[in-house]
């Protein structure tokens, strides 16, 4: 079973990359919500306040990939 962290993670950056995907060029929601995903694990390490984990940076990225394709398959139908 996947930890509910990592199935949230990655709908963030799902969610992330076809939002931006609606309104910007091809692959910025794909390049947007890996930023945000490595943006969020900087600030759990330096703020001490999360736990930085490298697995949910690659969720995020995961879903971003997800959102960005499904994008790019429905823009070409």
């Amino acid at each position: 079973m996947i930890p509910i962290d990592k199935q949230a993670h990655f709908l963030a950056g799902y969610c992330i990359a076809l939002t931006v995907a609606l309104i910007a060029p091809d692959w910025y929601g794909f390049l947007i919500a890996t930023v945000a995903g490595l943006a969020k694990e900087a600030y759990d390490h330096f703020s001490k306040r999360g736990t930085p984990d490298k697995w949910d940076a690659l969720a995020t990225m995961l879903g971003a990939l997800a959102g960005e394709i499904i994008h790019q398959v429905l823009k070409g139908t």
